[in-house]
């Protein structure tokens, strides 16, 4: 199932190299068609408590990770800007809003699930 999305992924790169980036794009989109064929046509489980366990613990880990990050990097920003000549870049300003989406997307998504218990 994996292997069709790294398939597409490095075939897609391969043809953008050659300039073709249009059939590149489309065998991009070939193998997570492939991989959405696979989970959703296939009668075998696919994960077990196990894998739902190692996730749990993996996101937790991201999202403390990805909040460390963006606490620590909004900060540093403002005061950088507040106390400096240096102007941030915009598009340090736009990870940093990203990263605040990422954080509203979670909290949203666990509102709904927590609703739904």
């Amino acid at each position: 199932m994996f292997g069709s999305v790294y398939g597409g992924v490095a075939v897609g790169l391969v043809l953008r190299y050659l300039d073709y980036p249009v059939v590149g794009e489309a065998a991009y989109w070939v193998g997570i068609l492939a991989f959405v064929a696979i989970w959703k046509g296939s009668d075998v489980q696919l994960m077990d408590e196990r894998d739902w366990a190692l996730e749990r613990r993996a996101s937790l880990s991201a999202l403390q990770l990805v909040g460390a990050v963006l606490v620590l990097g909004a900060s540093a920003s403002r005061l950088v800007t507040w106390l400096t000549d240096y102007t941030v870049p915009t598009l340090v300003w736009g990870a940093l809003y990203g990263y605040i989406g990422l954080f509203i997307a979670f909290g949203v998504s666990y509102l709904w699930h927590r609703s739904r218990l």
